[in-house]
């Protein structure tokens, strides 16, 4: 079930890397189509901006580099090409990197939940638990309708720090929210948490909940 709850996890990192993040001020954008406010980029931006994600969602990582650093120095005011050049470094094994691009978007971006939410996957891949779970709940401040991040949240809690009574709470919030179609596996989790909860001594339970 753990490899499970991980191979998951990574499936929801993936999924960042077709939507934009704060293309116009840290406004959030659709999942496949990115939206901004009529003083954000130009329709040419914002077409250089969608061939560099499809060149991240083909596997083109290359092709995706070489348009996103283009449109980062082009257009430093931009947080989304900064988001995915630290998901692109990330995919590549290059953490240092990847941080670096993190915190230069989150420089650009105050706002921006995506970029908080990456941290925290890789600050968790780190083994920085403490970190991680500092950026994910920095995520969900600055967004709370952001699904991901209540997910990674919850399986920090349920398989890092031990902590099922937070883990059930976050998986239900991320259910709560309707973001994703095929729910099976997280109702089962959830069923299993549940259990192990109610099974924990009355101390225990208010402790976590501290």
């Amino acid at each position: 079930m753990s490899l499970q709850r991980l191979t998951r996890a990574a499936a929801v990192l993936a999924a960042l890397f077709c939507v934009s993040c704060s293309l116009a001020g840290g406004e959030r954008a659709a999942k496949n189509a990115p939206t901004v406010a009529d003083t954000g980029p130009s329709p040419a931006v914002m077409a250089d901006y969608s061939a560099a994600l499809s060149a991240v969602q083909a596997g083109d990582d290359a092709a995706a580099e070489r348009a996103l650093q283009a449109l980062s120095v082009a257009h430093p005011e931009l947080a989304g090409p900064l988001l995915n050049l630290a998901l692109l470094r990330m995919r590549q094994g290059d953490e240092a990197a990847a941080r670096d691009y993190f915190e230069k978007a989150s420089a650009v971006c105050t706002s921006c939940a995506p970029v908080w939410n990456g941290l925290g996957v890789l600050y968790r891949q780190q083994g920085q638990f403490s970190e991680s779970e500092r950026a994910y709940l920095k995520a969900v401040e600055l967004d709370a309708g952001y699904a991901l991040a209540y997910y990674n949240l919850a399986v920090l809690y349920d398989l890092y720090i031990q902590r099922p009574e937070l883990a059930l709470v976050n998986y239900q919030q991320y259910l709560s929210l309707g973001a994703d179609d095929s729910n099976a596996d997280v109702e089962r989790w959830i069923a299993d948490l549940r259990r192990r909860v109610s099974a924990m001594p009355t101390t225990a339970r208010a402790e976590g909940a501290t």
